[in-house]
């Protein structure tokens, strides 16, 4: 794992206040695989998720939304993370988006 997903990983463990296992994050590859990481650490509920971001969406940058987080708004402030952390477009953070390869992580 490149510098620039471990700032995104210590980034996300910082604003959802979360510990992600380093086994499973050898396994990360994509956006997807570490929004299902957080959503699992978050005890969020199975089923459908937000895949592409909300248009015109923000959050504060670290507080947690009131009523909690829910899997649309973890979606959001994770594309938040990635557009800051990795300087690419909210278009490009896709669910199914490589680090590597689609977001030129290195």
């Amino acid at each position: 794992m490149g510098l620039d997903i471990v700032e995104v990983v210590m980034r996300c463990e910082e604003i959802f206040d979360v510990r992600l296992e380093p086994i499973r994050l050898e396994q990360m590859r994509t956006v997807g695989d570490l929004f299902e990481l957080i959503c699992e650490q978050l005890n969020l509920p199975g089923g459908a998720t937000m895949r592409e971001p909300l248009a015109g969406a923000t959050l504060p940058l670290i507080a947690i939304p009131a009523g909690g987080w829910s899997k649309d708004n973890v979606w959001t402030k994770l594309v938040q993370i990635c557009v800051d952390q990795l300087q690419v477009e909210a278009d490009q953070v896709k669910y199914a988006a490589s680090f590597v390869d689609d977001l030129g992580a290195d």
